[in-house]
């Protein structure tokens, strides 16, 4: 009767360590993660529980915008709103601080474009950069850094920081970004005053 007391006992604590480890993620949550990819990488329990509620999300969102898409647009510009994807060909949005460019234009490009994007405005025109500490960041050491962060979250880059610059009416030639990634671009005109070259 002794000994199955101490079982029950041990049970019960056992499980709530389990239940508290997997909840807070507390040490060894990462290791024991890892080994259990190694066992079992293709488990539907894997897809659903183990992985970071985030990046579960990430991929049913992904999921379903290639479901939409044979070919998808290498650039387009829309007004930008909360939970808007920045990108074309990926399921990242900003989390962070939506109130500072709800005014803007997102001019939506690949994910992973390399090309110059060339633009024409009517008018003067402001743009706005949200950049990534891994790309090669030299082009913004003449742009002015704002006083707010963003935050899109990616598989390979985090874009956190703002930079904006001031064009005079005429041809822009707007560098993608990367080489990790290309940068988020967020322009002050609409598709009405601007023509796209590319």
């Amino acid at each position: 009767m002794k000994n199955k007391k101490l079982f029950l006992l041990y049970a019960l604590i056992s499980f709530l360590l389990i239940i508290t480890i997997n909840k807070f993620k507390l040490p060894p949550y990462e290791q024991l993660k890892i080994v259990f990819h190694k066992f079992f990488p293709q488990s539907q329990i894997e897809n659903k529980i183990i992985e970071d509620p985030i990046i579960y999300k990430y991929k049913k969102k992904r999921k379903q915008i290639l479901s939409n898409f044979k070919i998808f647009p290498k650039i387009k510009i829309v007004k930008y709103s909360p939970g808007v994807n920045i990108w074309t060909d990926r399921a990242y949005y900003n989390q962070k601080n939506d109130t500072k460019i709800n005014d803007l234009f997102l001019l939506k490009q690949q994910r992973h474009n390399s090309k110059d994007i060339i633009i024409n405005s009517k008018k003067d025109i402001k743009i706005v950069r949200v950049k990534c500490a891994l790309n090669n960041n030299q082009i913004y050491k003449d742009w002015n850094k704002l006083d707010y962060e963003l935050l899109i979250i990616g598989e390979s880059c985090i874009h956190d920081k703002v930079y904006s610059k001031k064009y005079n009416a005429g041809r822009v030639v707007i560098f993608s970004g990367g080489p990790i990634s290309s940068d988020p671009i967020f322009l002050s005109r609409s598709i009405d005053d601007i023509e796209i070259d590319n």
